[in-house]
């Protein structure tokens, strides 16, 4: 049976930064890894390194036989064009079987049908084994879907949930089937993507904090060290692969795994270059030389404010002293780092403002990326905005989805849009904007090709924050 994946472009991410560099889909990749070991033909078709427009998937549609086609949508801000990508896939193949899935339909089953009549089933969570189990008893021809785990569907006018009871071993999934995407297209975006080519790569899942403004919350999963470096030497010998970004939201979660898999890069003497993104509080003094010794030179932190009140307020878990700590440390073992800030939470005002500006300053940061609070949709602080009343489930789905305005030119925590965007500009301007900056990018610089990264990732932020019409998000 041939079955068609398809990825959703991501047009609007949370952090303002352009669109402009598609990062392989390794969900569907390894979706398609395993629906190919089990004998199905599996097509994946990424319209966002395709530069695919809509109008165009019609023709490219027309005269397949696809029984099965899975749309993955990576965020809820891209549902939007998974609702007309839908829309396309059953007026061209009405007999098709079309399966929603990703971060993106993370709205209650009900709401997502009603907006997508053309959506027959929904995935929820890790997608491997419910895909799997899914075309399995399609192929026979059976369309009762009762009995299987991780999904919504409609059936006798009632939608029906099954949540899947447990979470995948990874060391047992197979490695994604990059041979299904084009990979000679992908980039990585500034500062990322110093040492092309350049790929991704998942080392774990889950996250077990309670950030208020996050929806990640689920036990963490790791792969064995073993696994990911022979997934690191096929990636050597079969792309040519010279950096790797580690997309785990806490890579060092597991601190013992992360010392393992780094000794072994040193002891086999494996050239590549990686990044990773983590908690300020999940590194030591030792790890972090051991990290650099491996091969890692960037190492992004969730920093989001640095002001103490909005840190409580966020639960983040962490003070700012943490924070100048693993900054100092990061830099001695010749890391660069980059913070992840976000601008108008619960209690924001201008001098908690200038206080982050000032703090990321002293830090001494290399690269920060400020972006608005848009809580998760299923974060703490979106399900109080409901339990309040403040706004309802559809309200959320049409501000995240088709970008209505329902605050009232405020946000969540009843903060202009306007003082926002002026947040946001004075940020950047003060971080980026001064001569100190730029002395210390060009102390720190390796190579020309450094030099061409960062020349190009300071005309995107040039260009993402201080044109007319900016979107935030």
């Amino acid at each position: 049976m041939n079955v068609l994946l398809i990825s959703v472009p991501t047009i609007r991410i949370r952090y303002n930064i352009s669109g402009v560099f598609p990062l392989p889909p390794l969900g569907l990749a390894y979706i398609a890894a395993i629906l190919k070991n089990s004998g199905f033909a599996v097509e994946i078709l990424d319209m966002d390194v395709l530069r695919i427009k809509l109008s165009d998937l019609s023709s490219r549609l027309k005269g397949c036989d696809y029984p099965v086609v899975g749309v993955s949508c990576r965020s809820i801000f891209s549902l939007g064009d998974a609702i007309r990508i839908i829309k396309e896939i059953k007026s061209v193949l009405p007999g098709s079987t079309v399966i929603g899935g990703g971060p993106g339909f993370m709205f209650s089953p009900e709401i997502i049908f009603k907006h997508m009549p053309g959506c027959d089933i929904i995935v929820h969570g890790e997608g491997e084994d419910t895909m799997l189990n899914l075309c399995s008893r399609l192929k026979t021809g059976n369309k009762d879907l009762s009995g299987l785990e991780g999904i919504s569907y409609r059936s006798g006018g009632q939608v029906i949930s099954r949540p899947r009871q447990y979470y995948l071993d990874l060391d047992k999934l197979p490695l994604p089937a990059r041979t299904l995407l084009p990979n000679n297209r992908y980039r990585m975006h500034p500062p990322f993507g110093v040492y092309p080519p350049a790929t991704l790569m998942e080392t774990s899942r889950g996250c077990e904090y309670g950030c208020t403004f996050c929806s990640l919350r689920r036990p963490v999963k790791g792969r064995s060290a073993h696994q990911v470096i022979d997934e690191i030497q096929g990636l050597i010998r079969e792309y040519g692969v010279k950096e790797i970004q580690f997309i785990d939201p806490n890579f060092t979660y597991d601190q013992k795994r992360v010392m393992d898999l780094c000794r072994q890069l040193i002891d086999r003497k494996i050239k590549v270059s990686w990044t990773c993104k983590t908690r300020i509080d999940l590194v030591s003094e030792e790890l972090l030389k051991t990290m650099s010794q491996a091969g890692c030179y960037m190492i992004s932190y969730g920093v989001e404010s640095g002001s103490q009140k909005i840190l409580d307020t966020l639960d983040k878990g962490i003070t700012v002293e943490e924070a100048e700590r693993v900054f100092r440390l990061t830099r001695q073992a010749k890391i660069k780092t980059l913070a992840y800030v976000i601008i108008g939470s619960p209690g924001e005002d201008d001098n908690t403002v200038k206080q982050t500006t000032d703090f990321l300053i002293k830090l001494k940061a290399d690269f920060v990326l400020f972006g608005e609070l848009l809580p998760g949709l299923n974060s703490i602080l979106v399900k109080q905005t409901i339990g309040e009343k403040m706004f309802s489930e559809e309200d959320l789905f049409d501000f995240y989805v088709f970008g209505k305005n329902i605050f009232d030119k405020d946000n969540f925590n009843h903060i202009s849009q306007v003082k926002i965007k002026k947040w946001l500009i004075m940020a950047y301007k003060s971080f980026y904007l001064r001569p100190g900056y730029f002395i210390q990018c060009l102390m720190k610089l390796r190579n020309a090709q450094e030099l061409v990264c960062l020349a190009k990732g300071a005309c995107l932020l040039f260009l993402d924050t201080f044109k007319k019409k900016s979107k935030v998000f």
